[in-house]
């Protein structure tokens, strides 16, 4: 049976990872602190994700960046066949009319996945990577974020099961 951690309040992490070279997708592990085969999950309520999406990074119809969590650094492409893809957004430039027309930008984006079962996205702590990954972008993109997240004591079972929900069956 899962219990609660105890979590009276949330817990705050913080990350960030910049492109290794502009239009590289770009890993970056989070130091949980938490034993690779410990029996807890972290039930994430909410992302807060900064890009730095400059207009001068972002000049030409089309361009893209793509961040989000992960909980492996072996994909090559981001898309949702990837079962170990938690969390995932894109952000275009789309011209309109006249090339070099602006956009509204805001900042943070934020994920709330408090409304989800068991109050927010059930991960297994470790490990867990941001990644970041633009196309056609002139410059790398350097993303932060911010989770807000409690724990939760799992049995050996549970855990197991956890692990294996970020493996995808597809064909």
């Amino acid at each position: 049976m899962a219990k609660a951690g105890g979590d009276q309040f949330s817990n705050l992490a913080y990350l960030s990872v910049t492109e290794s070279a502009a239009n590289t997708l770009t890993f970056k592990k989070l130091e949980t602190g938490v034993p690779l085969f410990e029996k807890i999950a972290w039930i994430i309520h909410r992302i807060d994700y900064w890009v730095n999406a400059l207009a001068a990074y972002l000049d030409t119809n089309g361009d893209n960046i793509y961040t989000g969590l992960s909980t492996s650094n072996q994909f090559t492409t981001v898309g949702v066949d990837q079962a170990c893809i938690l969390d995932v957004f894109q952000m275009i430039r789309t011209d309109y009319g006249t090339a070099a027309t602006g956009n509204i930008w805001i900042r943070p984006v934020v994920r709330d996945f408090s409304g989800l079962p068991g109050g927010g996205l059930i991960v297994p702590p470790n490990p867990l990577y941001l990644f970041v990954v633009g196309a056609g972008c002139a410059a790398a993109n350097f993303v932060m974020v911010r989770l807000r997240y409690s724990t939760l004591q799992l049995t050996a079972d549970q855990y197991w099961e956890l692990v294996e929900g970020t493996r995808i069956i597809a064909s």
